[in-house]
């Protein structure tokens, strides 16, 4: 938190002498800036070559423990619009508009309905003790993205900003994003048919940031760790408690993790139990070589239906 108010006054500091300038004095592109993954792919697939977007979350970089740099806070300041998905992830993004010049900006999660967080059954992060939260506080769980109904609400939401700031482009950002929403959309209908009445627990050897995934097609989960958590070194009681769920007729025999996790429980549980282990990506971050692939949201989704589909054809 220091870091953060030092990076704050920093760029406020800078802001003063920098001024500000609009999309016409610095040339024909409007400036995004986007905080994470997901704001940055869908900026890019409704402004196409209309705008530079930037990301300011690197590839291949922890995403919960994010720290702004002042030169990132000034990219914010001067920028067309920033993109930022709120949640407890992004708490500094309020001191960082309090500071900077009148910045346009962007919530996704304002675009969808917010769920909260669920307690982990059976571990000892049952109880989400490490938050510190205020007693009574509601804890929203911020991976919104996660359910492609969602992620299609946010994209027409940027779509409406889009052509609110560049209304001499508007059709083709309408039709950006109205194309980008139909792969959305049916992807989302894909899985809807994949996962229909699928009853069994999916076992995740990781942090879960998958609630609003699984609350959309109504899937059942057991985890490590909560979608917010920091990743520890696993207890004795959570390694006994998954080893002893994967026994059961109940679980899918294969053992998930994220994108960017060492997996080492996943692999753990996995060997001890002779199962195979998966990758489901969040999406959250993405690692320097998919990022320089070209990879998208859609892609990587793409991604987790085959392996949805090649572990739930084995029957396992």
């Amino acid at each position: 938190m220091f870091r953060k108010l030092i990076a704050v006054l920093t760029a406020a500091a800078i802001a003063l002498f920098c001024g500000c300038s609009s999309a016409e004095s610095r040339g024909e592109k409007l400036q995004i800036v986007t905080t994470i993954f997901p704001a940055y792919d869908f900026a890019r697939q409704i402004f196409g070559d209309k705008a530079d977007i930037t990301l300011l979350l690197k590839p291949g970089t922890e995403s919960h423990s994010y720290d702004p740099s002042a030169q990132d806070i000034v990219k914010i300041d001067k920028c067309d619009l920033f993109i930022y998905n709120g949640g407890e992830s992004d708490a500094w993004v309020e001191n960082v508009l309090k500071s900077a010049n009148k910045v346009n900006s962007l919530k996704m999660m304002n675009f969808v309905e917010a769920i909260e967080e669920e307690k982990l059954v059976g571990t000892e992060d049952e109880s989400h003790e490490e938050h510190d939260h205020d007693e009574g506080e509601e804890e929203y769980d911020e991976h919104i993205w996660t359910s492609p109904k969602n992620a299609a609400l946010i994209v027409d939401g940027i779509k409406s900003e889009a052509i609110r700031l560049d209304t001499s482009n508007r059709d083709i950002y309408k039709k950006n994003a109205d194309d980008y929403s139909a792969k959305i959309n049916d992807l989302d209908k894909r899985f809807g048919e994949l996962l229909a009445g699928e009853s069994r627990y999916f076992v995740f050897g990781d942090r879960f940031p998958l609630l609003y995934f699984f609350k959309e097609y109504g899937l059942n989960y057991y985890a490590a760790f909560p979608g917010c958590g920091a990743e520890t070194e696993p207890s004795a009681q959570i390694i006994a408690f998954l080893t002893d769920k994967l026994k059961d007729d109940d679980t899918v025999k294969t053992v998930f993790y994220i994108e960017l996790s060492n997996h080492k429980l996943a692999d753990t549980l996995a060997n001890e139990n002779g199962l195979q282990t998966a990758e489901f990506h969040t999406c959250h971050n993405i690692t320097a070589d998919d990022f320089q692939a070209g990879e998208s949201y859609v892609s990587l989704m793409e991604r987790n239906f085959q392996t949805l589909e090649n572990t739930l054809k084995k029957g396992t």
